[in-house]
């Protein structure tokens, strides 16, 4: 082994010692049952908070990283993202360090036609895509998605990452659900295009129906292949902390769906009424949510007025309040039978000049939400604009205005 990999690897491992004295710490324990205590439907001693930074290249340039070897250098820049969250001060639980289980996609697209992208030529500017589904008889060429598992390959990185820092910190291996959620509405519009798919839904509700049948069918056979291969693993972790997962017959070795948290939202047919939202997606959503043991559903869109539709889904445990959905409504309707997660407004917590104002909005929210479980999440951050403590500021002042409150 060179000397140059050597530095590198004792560079990693000097990360990971730092990452695994918050793992073993106090603070991991405490963070642990805010999260177990939301999630379970008990009022935490004040709601956690997260803040999810989307935009890392500003607030850590992987430039800036020391190793060369490609491996090493991912390595490095998690273990850095890691240490930076700590630095923010929000209730961020340090896992155990996750090798992703290897699956292979059969084909070179996930529905067996590619999606086509236009960009404006700024970067980070705008695009649109280019779909695939042009003509109704199109819908025949669909393939839906098939993997599979390389275990040679998981096992070689799952050896690898034990063998560098497998002493400092658990190295365990982790199968994320299959598909980001019951995501239908994102494939068929990938595949359609959004405003297509809109107008479909009134000049052709019929091809719609089909389509998004297609999409259910082809998402709950991938569930089954993951389940059927065995290579589940529990995701009732960290965040997602929860006394109700696993189901109490699981066997402690085989992970079903249904011992894990499955997900939903509906962003893109933000601007379809209830009516056609319940019938062109919801309905459709409905069978793969309820694969799953427990459920959490939302994300930017407003579901104000979809929020009965909503609490109809099988198994639902957490309501994500989008900044514009209605939290006074949202806490009428659900009381203390779900959690909710209340998401703040990237923009005002990262563009307004003092915290004043975003403090009044914490208060008064908090206030609404008395005596429900809630946590507070901060995200879709595409830049911080040049203010990285501003993070810092919003962690603290949502830590501290929910335990006055509590």
């Amino acid at each position: 082994m060179s000397t140059e990999l050597t530095s590198e690897r004792n560079l990693v491992r000097d990360l990971a010692q730092q990452v695994a004295e918050l793992y073993y710490g106090e603070e991991q324990t405490y963070r642990l049952k805010l999260w177990t205590d939301v999630h379970s439907l008990r009022v935490p001693e004040r709601p956690p908070v997260v803040a999810h930074p989307g935009c890392w290249e500003e607030l850590l340039p992987r430039v800036e990283c020391r190793c060369q070897d490609p491996w090493l250098s991912g390595l490095e820049y998690k273990l850095r993202q890691t240490l930076y969250k700590e630095w923010i001060g929000d209730d961020s639980v340090v896992e155990p360090f996750w090798v992703v289980t290897v699956m292979r996609l059969q084909g070179e697209h996930e529905w067996g036609l590619p999606i086509g992208y236009t960009h404006s030529g700024v970067t980070g500017g705008a695009w649109h895509y280019v779909p695939p589904l042009r003509e109704e008889g199109d819908l025949d060429k669909i393939v839906p998605p098939r993997y599979i598992y390389d275990e040679a390959a998981t096992r070689e990185e799952l050896e690898r990452t034990r063998d560098l820092f497998g002493d400092l910190l658990p190295v365990q291996l982790y199968t994320a659900n299959p598909t980001p959620g019951a995501w239908l509405h994102g494939w068929a519009t990938q595949l359609r295009g959004v405003q297509e798919l809109l107008f479909d839904m009134m000049d052709r509700p019929e091809w719609v129906h089909r389509l998004m049948g297609i999409l259910r069918d082809g998402t709950l056979d991938l569930l089954d292949q993951y389940e059927q291969t065995g290579v589940l693993t529990l995701n009732n972790v960290g965040l997602f902390s929860c006394d109700d997962l696993p189901q109490p017959d699981f066997d402690g070795e085989h992970v079903r769906q249904v011992d894990l948290w499955g997900r939903g939202e509906s962003q893109e047919l933000q601007g379809v009424g209830p009516a056609q939202y319940e019938e062109f997606l919801l309905n459709y959503q409905k069978p793969i949510l309820a694969r799953s043991g427990l459920t959490y559903y939302g994300c930017c869109e407003d579901l104000t007025n979809k929020i009965p539709m909503v609490l109809s889904i099988p198994n639902l445990r957490k309501f994500v309040c989008s900044p514009w959905t209605d939290l006074a409504a949202l806490v009428e309707a659900t009381g203390d039978r779900y959690c909710i997660e209340w998401r703040q407004k990237a923009t005002d917590v990262v563009f307004t000049p003092g915290m004043g104002p975003i403090r009044e909005h914490l208060q008064r929210g908090m206030e609404v939400a008395k005596g429900v479980p809630m946590h507070l999440t901060l995200q879709e951050l595409e830049t911080v604009n040049g203010r990285p403590e501003r993070l810092q500021e919003w962690a603290a002042a949502a830590k501290e205005i929910g335990a006055e409150l509590a």
